[in-house]
C-alpha cells in the first residue's frame, strides 16, 4: 500500500492514548530582508511619481524666512520680526528709523536669494515715503543662517541698511525753504502787518512751533520752526511752507542729526521746494469800504460782502477786534430769514400777486405772534407783506401751507445745515427740523432754534441775485477742494422784485439808498422770555446791489432797520 504525505515529522495518525511523539518546529526563514525591500521598491515608486515635491516643499527655505520678513516691514509689523531673526535687535531698530524718518509707508522688494551651505544672502530694495518730504530708496542685503533646522535673518543694524554698524540708527535733518506769502485778490500781501485786525484774524499769525505743533504737523517740524498759528496761516500751512529738504543720516544711537554732518555720515537727500503764495478772494477796495462803514460802532458789529455771480468773499469786518464775529458768531437770523420763508411759500402754491391778511396778532399752535410795533397792515399784496415784514401774514400762511420738512428742505438750498469750508474757522448754520406748529412759525421768521453767522447770511440775498446759492469762497489760490455745487433758486425773479419793495416803500425805505439796492431788514430777538417785558434783540440788514451781496448784524442793535440798514448804506456809498 502506498504511503500517505503527511506534514514534516507528523504521522498521519497514531492509536489512542499511545505517547506522542517528540515535535521539533523547524526553522523559519526570516521576512525583514524581503519586507524591506519593498518599502524601499514603494517609496522609489512614491517618489518618482511626485513624493520628491511633498519632500522638498515640507524643507524648510531660506525664501520662506524672506518673504515673512519682507511682508512684516512693509506692514510697519515690526514685533514680529524678532521671530525671524538670530538676536533682539531687529524690533527697536526698526521701530526707532521708521520714528526717526517720519516714515509713512514702504515698500522693499527681495531679489533671489543665494544659498552656501547654512548660510544664504537676499539682496533688496527698499523704498521709503518720508512725511513732509517724498521718497528716499536704497539698496541692501539680508543675511541668513540655518539655525536648528530654521532659517532666520542674522540680523546685524547692516540689515536694515548697509551704511549702519552697532549703536547706530538713522535719523533726518530738515531745512525749509523760502515761505510763501497771504495774497488779495489784486496780488498785495496781506501778511506785512500793515493790515486792518479784521484781514489780520483772517490771515492769522506765524510763530515758533511749539511740541503741540510739532505733534499735529507732521515729521519735517521741530520746535522753533517758524510756523503758521492761526487763521490762513495755519489752514495753508502745507502751501504756505513747501517742503524741505531732508537729509537722512547715520547718527548714534540716542544723538540728535546735524545739521551739517559729514559728509560721510550723509546716506540720502530729498530735495525740498520753497513755499508758495496763497490768494484770498479779499478785494481791499471793498474791504476798505466795509471797515470805514462801521468804524465807530460803540455796539459789537459785524459786515461781510460777497459776489454773487462766484460766492466769493470780498470783505470781511469787526468792531471790536479780537473775535472775528463776521465768521464765527452765531444768531438768529430774525426777519431776514424771511427771503427763505417765501420762497418756500412761492414753490408751495402762493402767488406773488396773491394777497394775505395782516392783523396784529396771530395764535399759531396757542402761541400769540405779533408783529413790530404791534402794527396791523390789513389786506397786503405778498409783496407788500414781505416789505412791511408782516410777522402774522408770513406764520398764518407757512402754517397752511409749508410741513416741517418743506422748510428744513427750503432753508438747506441756501446753506444752512452745511459746513462752510473757506480755510478758515465759520460756524456752520443751523435748522433743525421745527417739532410742531409754534416752533415752525417762529422759525419762519427767524426766531426758536436757529442759528447763522453773517458770513452765511450774507450768501442769501447773493442767491437771489444771482439765482443760485453758491457756498462762500475765501482762498482761491490753491482752489480748495470738494465745493458744492450751486443750488438753483427758482423764485429768485419773484423775491427780486420783493426785496427791492423792502428799500422802496417798505421797512428800510428812510433809510436813504441809492441806486438800484435789493434787501432785508430783521431784528432777532434772543435769550429768555418774559411776559410783559421787551425782549433783547440784534439788528440785521441783509442785500446786494449789483454783482455785491452783503449781510450787516449789530448786537443789541434792536432794529435793523434802525441800525443796520443804515451802515449798510455807508458801504455801499463807499464803494
Amino acid at each position: 500500500m502506498d504511503d500517505e504525505r503527511t506534514s514534516p515529522g507528523r504521522p498521519l495518525s497514531q492509536p489512542p492514548g499511545a505517547p506522542r511523539p517528540p515535535y521539533h518546529e523547524p526553522r523559519r526563514r526570516s521576512r525583514r530582508g524581503p519586507l524591506l525591500g519593498l518599502l524601499a521598491g514603494l517609496l522609489a515608486v512614491g517618489l518618482a511619481g511626485g513624493g520628491v515635491y511633498w519632500y522638498l516643499t515640507t524643507r524648510p527655505v531660506p525664501e520662506d524666512t524672506v518673504a515673512a520678513y519682507v511682508a512684516a516691514w512693509n506692514s510697519g509689523d515690526y514685533q514680529d520680526l524678532n521671530q525671524l531673526t538670530t538676536g533682539l535687535e531687529a524690533t527697536r531698530l526698526h521701530s526707532d528709523v521708521a520714528e526717526n524718518l517720519g516714515v509713512e509707508s514702504v515698500e522693499v522688494t527681495a531679489g533671489g536669494v543665494v544659498r552656501d551651505g547654512g548660510t544664504a544672502t537676499a539682496p533688496f530694495t527698499a523704498v521709503m515715503t518720508l512725511g513732509d518730504a517724498g521718497e528716499w530708496s536704497y539698496e541692501g542685503e539680508l543675511p541668513l543662517e540655518l539655525v536648528d533646522g530654521q532659517w532666520k535673518v542674522a540680523f546685524t543694524p547692516s540689515a536694515l541698511h548697509p551704511g549702519l554698524t552697532t549703536g547706530q540708527t538713522l535719523a533726518r535733518a530738515d531745512t525749509w525753504g523760502e515761505r510763501g506769502r497771504v495774497l488779495a485778490a489784486d496780488g498785495t500781501p496781506l501778511d506785512t502787518g500793515d493790515v486792518s485786525g479784521s484781514i489780520q484774524m483772517i490771515v492769522g499769525e506765524v510763530g515758533a512751533a511749539t511740541s503741540e505743533d510739532v505733534a499735529e504737523l507732521g515729521p519735517a517740524y521741530s520746535e522753533g520752526d517758524t510756523v503758521g498759528k492761526s487763521g490762513v496761516q495755519r489752514s495753508q500751512e502745507a502751501h504756505l511752507a513747501g517742503t524741505p529738504t531732508t537729509v537722512i543720516q547715520v547718527v548714534d544711537e540716542g544723538a540728535e542729526p546735524s545739521g551739517e554732518p559729514d559728509e560721510d555720515a550723509v546716506v540720502g537727500t530729498i530735495e525740498g521746494s520753497p513755499g508758495q503764495d496763497v490768494t484770498l478772494s479779499i478785494d481791499l477796495e471793498v474791504q476798505q469800504a466795509a471797515a470805514n462803514a462801521i468804524t465807530g460802532q460803540s455796539k459789537p458789529t459785524a459786515l461781510v460782502a460777497i459776489r454773487p455771480s462766484t460766492g466769493e468773499v470780498l470783505a470781511v469786518a469787526n468792531v471790536p477786534g479780537g473775535f472775528n464775529r463776521a465768521l464765527e458768531g452765531q444768531y438768529p437770523a430774525g426777519s431776514t430769514f424771511k427771503i427763505v420763508s417765501y420762497d418756500a411759500l412761492l414753490s408751495a402754491g402762493l402767488g406773488a400777486g396773491d394777497t394775505v391778511e395782516c392783523p396784529k396778532t396771530a395764535d399759531i399752535g396757542g402761541w400769540p405772534f405779533k408783529n413790530a410795533g404791534d402794527a396791523e397792515y390789513g389786506t397786503q399784496s405778498v409783496t407788500e407783506a414781505f416789505a412791511t415784514s408782516c410777522n402774522t401774514a408770513l406764520v398764518t400762511e407757512v402754517a397752511e401751507r409749508l410741513a416741517p420738512d418743506s422748510l428744513v428742505a427750503a432753508a438747506e438750498n441756501y446753506g444752512f445745515n452745511r459746513d462752510l469750508d473757506i480755510g478758515v474757522p465759520t460756524f456752520s448754520p443751523s435748522f433743525p427740523t421745527p417739532e410742531n406748529d409754534t416752533l415752525l412759525a417762529a422759525m419762519s421768521i427767524g426766531q426758536g432754534q436757529m442759528l447763522t453767522s453773517p458770513l452765511h447770511m450774507a450768501t442769501v440775498p447773493a442767491a437771489v441775485a444771482d439765482g443760485s446759492w453758491r457756498s462762500p469762497v475765501l482762498v482761491t489760490d490753491p482752489e480748495l477742494p470738494e465745493r458744492p455745487a450751486p443750488s438753483p433758486i427758482g423764485n429768485a425773479e419773484q423775491l427780486r422784485t420783493m426785496m427791492r419793495a423792502v428799500v422802496t416803500e417798505g421797512t428800510a425805505k428812510d433809510v436813504g439808498f441809492t441806486g438800484e439796492v435789493h434787501g432785508k431788514t430783521g431784528t432777532a430777538e434772543y435769550g429768555a422770555y418774559v411776559e410783559g417785558e421787551e425782549m433783547s434783540a440784534h439788528g440785521w440788514f441783509v442785500g446786494y446791489e449789483g454783482d455785491v451781496a452783503f449781510a450787516v448784524v449789530v448786537e443789541d442793535g434792536e432794529s435793523g432797520a434802525g441800525a443796520a440798514a443804515p451802515l449798510a448804506k455807508r458801504f455801499l456809498d463807499g464803494l
